[in-house]
């Protein structure tokens, strides 16, 4: 028994001085690792890479990027750090090369603002506030020309499928009775 007690002591003295352990504190863990608003400012700056010289593609991609986001807040959060404030020169130089850019992402943002807003007016407010507080002027404009592009086009897709709340009354005018 004391020969197998000092077959593991050996071996685990050999194990843990055979290598180095790196703990890292929950701090050091969380310093190091992307948080979910990095990790999306790097999806929007893949797109404005993808999109440098298609301002239209660009938009559409934002909006789709934005729509489909778990955290949509979150998405537009990134996508105004991308064009209002980018740390990155590699995107400063394609944005300043392209000043399309900026307002097709602002379209883009304003559209998938509006098309949330369908189904989560909540949330489409909050997005809204969002730009409205950390957006710059010309952000803010674009967000707000896409916000009404896209209203008016849901406005307009309604109309034509029937969907107007006007007379939308489909009860007879004479009820008819078998009695």
């Amino acid at each position: 028994m004391l020969k197998n007690f000092v077959l593991a002591t050996a071996v685990a003295t050999g194990l843990l001085g055979a290598g180095t352990f790196s703990v890292a504190s929950a701090d050091e863990t969380e310093a190091t690792a992307p948080s979910a608003l990095d990790l999306q400012v790097t999806a929007v700056e893949a797109l404005v890479i993808q999109y440098q010289d298609d301002a239209a593609g660009l938009q559409a991609a934002v909006e789709q990027l934005i729509i489909n986001a778990a955290d949509p807040e979150l998405a537009a959060g990134a996508v105004l750090v991308v064009f209002d404030n980018s740390q990155n020169p590699a995107i400063r130089a394609i944005l300043a090369r392209n000043t399309a850019l900026k307002d097709a992402a602002g379209q883009g943002l304003g559209a998938a603002i509006a098309q949330i807003g369908v189904t989560n007016p909540g949330l489409a407010t909050r997005m809204s506030a969002q730009v409205a507080a950390d957006g710059s002027a010309d952000m803010v404009a674009s967000v707000e020309t896409g916000t009404n592009e896209r209203t008016a086009s849901i406005a307009t897709g309604n109309q034509e499928n029937g969907d107007s709340q006007i007379d939308q009354d489909n009860t007879p005018e004479n009820v008819s009775s078998d009695s």
